[in-house]
């Protein structure tokens, strides 16, 4: 029988209150680490002696000695500590609270007050899944819960809700959520971490029971065991060995990969969205800032683990590390880098370019991971990969590569299809490739073709360098059918290749045009030869659309290079005019 549902008197079904994800992430985060607690695999299973289990270790943790600051260096909960920016003018906050003639009575009236209020939410997070009377709705989960299991709750115990004890601004005094809830948000702190270099509070929200768990128990239980263990005082865990909000999130999903792959790989191919929450409580004024943690990057990470753990490791350690033994500067410099590779991650845009050095050539994450990352997150089809890697590789195993390299490296982007067409004309690319490559309406994919030629020689260099084996892509070459502006520029080539007098001086001619008029004259010879006729003409050269004459343009000279064999001095490159260069540029 499922979850929540139970056999009643004469054989009708009944439908028995259950614990569930909310949708608030405060409050999902609280009831994942309430789960780590009472070690259940479901919410579901989620029962009254689980859930007064899970209370004993919140009280063990919170009402320790290291926790309040007893023959420790400082306290992580009472007034004025760390735990205040989570629920400020909390009972262990609140300096009313911590009334006494000794130290110890009070430490024992704080931790009383604590005890007694959470008795009361335990009481009436029971009461939220024993009783079936439908009182009044839970802001929270939604849930029509009995009142006498109901709570009124402000931003001292509930983050980011309206209204704090003793003031009522704007006459909100607070909102009413469940016991269950209310319960749940009491072991959000054993789900909030540090992040960045202002060591902000965040926590990750995920409603697979795997993931969330395994981060509260591995960076909340187990961090604060070990730190009571050891007789340290309590904090947050914030021991990452990198930069930024964004680093630190997709360095928390590397290092769980790494100790726990068998796990969190199934997890991470699940589809399920994880939303990082980076926030405060502060009285004076609180925020949340929500990362997206793009399901493209896990499953991209999940499949370079089972590619290669060594790949894994390079990238991770190449593209997020920031080692604690660099001097000051390199460290200011590497956590930079960190940072906007971080952000860029997220985002799901390229970052081949900026992990790319020259001096000595390296590809900082390695070939195989910048390849899977291509094609998992920037969705580039494997086909034009293999093209861009056997390219590369010809590319760094001539006998001019470091001409070609330096070309390359230094190429303003007008001239990047330039140096495109010199690969067709050294017979590196066929036509068709070129198409594919820099299809039409694809103005920006030229500067991330640079980036991936240059990682894969720089790759190639190193391996050869180191006596490795280059980690050539397994894809099979497959040839897709032309579309019909290809189809249009075969059949035209086709007829210039046929009927033109000069095959080769008219090409010369259409490869040192450098303004839109002398293009236009060119196809005009060909017109008066016979050799292309007036439809032919338009669609080469139209009116209200230069940036398409020029790519058209060069479409026709990658099949002349390519099938009609057309051989031109080295020197002569086809490049644009300088109008043509601006409009580009600022587009």
């Amino acid at each position: 029988m499922p979850k929540g549902v139970e056999q009643g008197k004469g054989g009708e079904v009944e439908f028995m209150p259950h614990v569930h994800w909310t949708g608030n992430p405060f409050v999902d985060a609280g009831l994942a680490a309430l789960a780590a607690a009472a070690r259940v695999s479901t919410l579901e299973e989620l029962g009254a002696e689980h859930i007064e289990q899970a209370v004993k270790e919140l009280e063990r943790v919170l009402l320790s000695d290291q926790a309040l600051g007893i023959g420790v260096d400082k306290a992580f909960s009472g007034p004025k500590k760390a735990l205040r920016q989570v629920f400020p003018n909390s009972e262990l906050d609140n300096p009313s609270n911590w009334k006494g003639r000794t130290p110890k009575e009070k430490e024992d009236n704080a931790r009383r007050k604590f005890q007694d209020a959470l008795r009361s939410e335990l009481n009436k997070a029971k009461q939220c899944l024993e009783l079936e009377e439908a009182g009044e709705t839970c802001f929270a989960c939604g849930e029509r819960r009995p009142k006498i299991a109901m709570e009124t709750r402000r931003k001292d115990k509930m983050p980011l809700f309206e209204g704090i004890v003793n003031f009522y601004p704007g006459f909100s005094h607070g909102v009413r959520v469940c016991g269950l809830c209310s319960l749940a948000v009491r072991f959000l702190p054993l789900s909030t971490m540090l992040a960045g270099n202002q060591n902000r509070l965040w926590f990750l929200h995920s409603q697979h029971l795997g993931l969330a768990a395994t981060v509260a128990r591995r960076y909340g239980w187990e961090h604060f065991d070990r730190l009571i263990t050891g007789n340290k005082a309590l904090d947050f865990y914030g021991s990452w060995e990198t930069a930024g909000e964004a680093g630190t999130v997709v360095y928390l999903f590397c290092e769980l990969l790494n100790s726990f792959p068998d796990q969190l790989r199934a997890i991470y191919r699940s589809g399920l969205p994880s939303t990082a929450y980076v926030f405060s409580n502060d009285n004076r004024g609180g925020f949340v800032q929500a990362i997206h943690v793009p399901n493209e990057l896990l499953a991209f990470l999940a499949k370079l683990q089972i590619e290669s753990k060594n790949a894994f490791k390079d990238f991770w350690e190449g593209l997020l590390k920031v080692r604690g033994d660099l001097r000051e500067d390199e460290r200011k410099t590497r956590a930079g880098f960190v940072r906007s590779i971080s952000n860029r991650m997220i985002a799901g845009e390229n970052i081949v370019g900026m992990c790319l050095t020259s001096d000595p050539p390296n590809l900082q994450g390695g070939w195989l991971g910048h390849r899977l990352y291509l094609q998992e997150v920037r969705g580039m089809a494997p086909e034009k990969l293999a093209i861009l890697e056997r390219l590369g590789i010809s590319i760094a195993a001539s006998e001019d590569a470091k001409k070609l390299v330096t070309e390359l490296v230094t190429a303003q982007y007008h001239q990047l299809y330039g140096l495109l067409l010199g690969y067709v004309r050294k017979g590196w690319l066929s036509h068709q490739e070129f198409y594919f490559l820099l299809p039409p309406n694809a103005h920006k994919v030229a500067g991330e073709i640079r980036d991936v030629l240059l990682a894969v020689v720089y790759e190639w260099q190193h391996c050869q360098q180191e006596g490795k084996e280059f980690p050539r892509s397994t894809f099979d070459k497959a040839e897709a059918s032309p579309d019909e502006t290809l189809r249009r520029i075969q059949e035209i080539g086709r007829r210039l290749t046929n009927n033109l007098p000069n095959l080769q001086r008219w090409t010369k001619e259409l490869t040192s045009a450098r303004y839109a008029e002398r293009i236009r004259g060119v196809y005009l010879n060909a017109v008066r030869h016979g050799a292309v006729g007036f439809e032919d003409y338009v669609f080469l050269a139209p009116l209200q659309d230069q940036r398409a004459m020029w790519l058209l343009r060069d479409y026709l000279l990658a099949f002349l290079f390519d099938v009609g064999r057309v051989e031109l001095p080295e020197d002569e490159y086809p490049e644009f005019g300088a109008d043509e260069v601006r409009e580009i540029e600022t587009f």
